[in-house]
């Protein structure tokens, strides 16, 4: 739509006045600043269809400048203001459907009229914006926080290489994500360090080559896989998955528990509906019996799958007599029959046990970690 397709001055100023009263009763406060210029500035947005790069330096715009400046300083936030903005738009519809009824309006009047109080609505919105983030001046923490941020929504680093280097952040070749329970982290640490702490689930993005434990408390936390910075996100979705399997206890606890001394129990709980559906399936013949003979039978069923040697090997492996193991290799080929000379099904029954040793006790829901980062 065209300059000439807007609604005329003297209908711009009608629908102007509607706008700027609405702002005024939505927001009391900035009522002083919505003078005639401030009017008349919205009835040229208006007019023009919202199109001029010139709207920026009229003197009326500076109203909604200092709107955004003083939103600022009263410590609100930008939502109050693009709510007020877009409400006032609405109020006006009524008396832009009145004036496209007038004789002479035209028929378009107020298809193109809802056009341009929208694009209107836009540029208020843009200029008490651009002055309310003009305003904040973010500190180093808050700039290397946004930078963290940005590296780990998985954007390339040419989108936030300026911010690095803003915030005096060298990338360095490898990084590691570390995923930490509220109140594990050290309060201040080295540059090369990258922190969120306020979150409910902190982390931190850390060079490869240093002591990952001096950033750390002593208490619970996980380190992820080292990637290039670009892939971080991968890094932090793998710490915080060992650390979730932590608190379920299938992973022994520790003061920095690192993902590449799990990577078997990782496999295994990549997919728990698998695994499980495995577990069930290849130790079936013995799920049904006392929970004190299952045991016995599956340690001596490992036990059996990994010896070279026959009954003696084993029986000094598990610390018993040879004859009890004898007992129950035949209570195992009784339970199992030929599944036990099958390499395959060997093999399935091997990753069974370790995966059924691994997984805990029940108990209480635990919160779950979430795997993916914010």
């Amino acid at each position: 739509m065209t300059a000439s397709h807007a609604p005329a001055r003297s209908a711009a100023l009608v629908i102007a006045r509607t706008v700027v009263d609405g702002v005024r009763h939505l927001l009391p406060e900035h009522a002083p600043l919505l003078d005639t210029r401030a009017t008349e500035f919205v009835a040229s947005v208006l007019e023009h269809d919202g199109r001029d790069s010139a709207f920026g330096i009229a003197a009326g715009a500076d109203a909604f400048r200092q709107m955004g400046v003083a939103e600022y300083a009263a410590g609100k936030g930008l939502d109050r203001l693009s709510r007020a903005f877009h409400s006032a738009g609405r109020c006006a519809l009524p008396v832009l459907a009145s004036l496209s009824r007038q004789p002479g309006a035209g028929p378009a009047l107020m298809d193109t009229g809802v056009e341009a109080l929208l694009r209107c609505v836009d540029v208020l919105i843009r200029l008490s914006t651009a002055a309310y983030r003009a305003a904040h001046t973010p500190s180093m923490a808050e700039l290397r926080r946004d930078l963290l941020q940005e590296i780990l929504s998985g954007r390339p680093p040419a989108k936030w290489a300026g911010l690095a280097a803003e915030a005096g952040w060298v990338p360095p070749a490898k990084v590691v994500a570390i995923a930490a329970e509220p109140g594990a982290v050290r309060a201040s640490f080295g540059p090369e360090v990258l922190a969120d702490l306020t979150g409910e689930y902190p982390h931190l993005l850390v060079p490869d080559d240093i002591e990952i434990g001096r950033v750390l408390a002593g208490t619970r936390a996980a380190g992820g896989p080292a990637v290039a910075p670009a892939d971080a996100v991968t890094s932090l979705r793998w710490a915080r998955r060992t650390l979730e399997l932590v608190r379920r206890e299938v992973i022994e606890d520790g003061p920095l528990v690192r993902w590449s001394d799990h990577l078997t129990t990782h496999w295994l709980f990549a997919d728990e509906v698998l695994t499980t559906a495995l577990v069930r399936r290849s130790l079936a013949p013995i799920a049904g019996l006392p929970s004190t003979e299952r045991a016995k039978l599956a340690e001596t069923l490992d036990a059996m799958l990994s010896a070279r040697g026959g009954a003696p090997e084993i029986a000094n492996n598990l610390g018993v007599h040879p004859q009890t193991v004898r007992n129950r290799l035949r209570r195992l080929r009784v339970l199992f029959g030929d599944r036990l000379d099958d390499p395959k099904e060997r093999l399935d029954l091997r990753i069974a046990l370790r995966a059924d040793l691994l997984a805990p006790d029940p108990g209480p829901a635990r919160p779950a970690t979430p795997i993916r980062a914010a």
